[in-house]
């Protein structure tokens, strides 16, 4: 059996093998997302602001909660047969809450300014075509965003990292592994049509609003990061881990050189390879210990040496 259709094959056992997990982390996850959800539903009706702007709103206020999402999908990856969830939804919540609200903030503000870049330089491209080139850089800038954002959550609640640290590995794996960020959107694409499909097939009125609600709240959140994180997760830990033990290495290098200096600084000088000759000049320089010192300076310190051994 190949690589590829070995993947495709486990990705798909340990998807139904652990389906009952993922419904149970979605239904955990509906609470926060229809409470948020709703709010800034009537905040838009109720002000008239009816724009991305405070549509997009719910993601910083329910990204904390996606911390216990990601937290099990990793461990479901990592094919770990116990995976209890609903004391992982919170344990994920509970520690990563405040770097998932930064990331949530960071990821709303992204969000809402790659979708105005794009549908503003495409209306303007309609009527120049020299804007297809700044179409062209806002659908990079945005694709090179969800790259990022692949990896943000399971390297917070996989590593102990700073922000900077996160978003900086995060903006070179999105470069490096560019192969498993693609199938990571090959993924989340056939996940998109198999919900479109459902939307279409289902009937007109209040049934189809009920059918998009219960695929986007039981199906969508958790079966999303198991598909971002089947594909990111594996390189990235062997990548983390990598730098890690470099990192140690070379901390142990530059301890070792320290220490091998400061031993050599303690020692005592030798000073038989010199020419210590009290009648030639005292002002010629010679070297010693990686120094050029004046001749008549390394006598005295010979003599200071020899008084220190007789002591």
């Amino acid at each position: 059996m190949d690589k590829a259709k070995l993947g495709i094959t486990r990705f798909f056992t340990g998807y139904f093998k652990n389906i009952h997990r993922l419904l149970l982390l979605n239904i955990l996850f509906a609470v926060p997302l229809l409470f948020f959800g709703t709010v800034f539903y009537f905040i838009s009706k109720f002000t008239g602001l009816n724009t991305a702007f405070i549509t997009l709103a719910p993601i910083i206020f329910v990204y904390p909660f996606f911390a216990g999402i990601t937290l099990c999908t990793r461990d479901i990856v990592k094919e770990k047969e116990e995976v209890p969830v609903v004391r992982l939804f919170f344990k994920g919540f509970k520690e990563n809450f405040l770097k998932f609200i930064v990331h949530g903030i960071l990821l709303y503000l992204a969000v809402f300014f790659c979708y105005s870049s794009v549908s503003l330089y495409y209306r303007m491209a309609l009527t120049n075509g020299i804007f297809y080139i700044a179409l062209g850089v806002a659908v990079l800038i945005s694709v090179l965003v969800l790259f990022i954002f692949y990896n943000v959550p399971v390297m917070t609640v996989t590593f102990d990292l700073s922000l900077k640290d996160i978003y900086k590995n995060c903006g070179l794996i999105s470069f490096g592994e560019v192969k498993n960020n693609f199938f990571a959107t090959l993924g989340l694409f056939i996940l998109f049509l198999f919900g479109a499909t459902i939307f279409l097939v289902a009937p007109d009125g209040l049934s189809r609003l009920i059918t998009i609600i219960a695929v986007s709240v039981l199906i969508f959140p958790s079966t999303a990061s198991y598909i971002i994180n089947f594909y990111v997760y594996k390189d990235m830990e062997i990548v983390i881990s990598k730098g890690e033990v470099k990192s140690e290495e070379i901390k142990r290098k530059i301890s070792e050189k320290e220490n091998e200096n400061k031993m050599d600084e303690e020692a005592e000088p030798d000073f038989s390879a010199l020419d210590l000759d009290e009648r030639k000049d005292g002002e010629e320089y010679l070297y010693f210990n990686g120094k050029m010192i004046k001749r008549k300076v390394l006598i005295e310190m010979k003599k200071e040496s020899e008084k220190n051994e007789q002591k």
